[in-house]
Parts: C-alpha cells; structure tokens; sequence
C-alpha cells in the first residue's frame, strides 16, 4: 500500500511541475481593425439589459477626438438605490458603445463627455429609444 502512495505522491508532484499548455499557444488572432476593415467603437457593458448607446465625439473641425472621457451613473434597482457608475474613454475612431444597459429606468441617464475643460451632456431614455447613438461635437 505504501508504494501506491508513494507513486500517486510522485504523479501529483510531477504534473504540478509540468509547463502550462498556456504558455504554448500561439499569437492571438487579429480583430477586423487590424485587418483593414472598420474600426469597432471601444465597449462598456452595465449588464442590467438589452439597452445601447453609441457616442461619437468629433471637435470643431469635424474630426474624431481620441481619449474623451465618458462617464454615467445608471440608478436602477426598488426606488433607484442601486447605482452603477461607467466611465470609458473614447478610441482613435472617436468612438464609445455603453452596451447592456437596463430597457426600464425611473430616471434617465446622463451620459458626461469631457476633453480638456470642453463638455457636453446627453440624456438616455430608454423608453424612447434602446439603441441610442449620439453625435456630439465639442467646442
């Protein structure tokens, strides 16, 4: 009985010891946008629903503003104790897509765009549209 032991001990050590199939993988796969093909926009899920909303942030010459910090307090939950707050920031593209957010809301959301003391705000309504996008351009 004590060489069972023994090897099963043996076994255990050795397979402890044994590299990480991990660590041989090979490069991870491109994504379209390294292909060539369109950019796809930066994501943030609130995971609370089947909601979205698209946020394209341009400046005064129309074109896409990288790193604008978007920010949201979703409030949802009996009597709207819950919070969650998001914040992302936008791509090369210009471009941010909260997805997942809750398809009923007490209040709306308001969705905070911000780059070097320029700000703007919009308002998220469920109710009127789940799959919000929103052009803003700062000035």
């Amino acid at each position: 009985m004590r060489t069972y032991f023994l090897a099963l001990g043996v076994s255990l050590c050795l397979l402890s010891f044994s590299p990480s199939p991990l660590s041989a993988q090979s490069a991870p796969a491109q994504t379209p946008a390294a292909q060539g093909g369109t950019p796809q926009p930066g994501e943030i899920s609130a995971e609370l629903g089947s909601c979205s909303a698209v946020i394209t942030v341009v400046g005064p010459d129309a074109k896409p503003i990288y790193a604008a910090k978007i920010t949201a307090r979703i409030q949802y939950g009996p009597l709207g104790i819950k919070k969650l707050d998001l914040e992302a920031y936008t791509g090369s593209d210009g471009q941010v897509k909260l997805n997942s957010l809750p398809n009923t809301l007490k209040k709306p959301v308001f969705i905070h765009i911000d780059k070097d003391g320029k700000a703007d705000v919009e308002e998220f309504k469920p109710s009127e549209n789940c799959h919000a996008t929103y052009n803003v351009k700062l000035q």
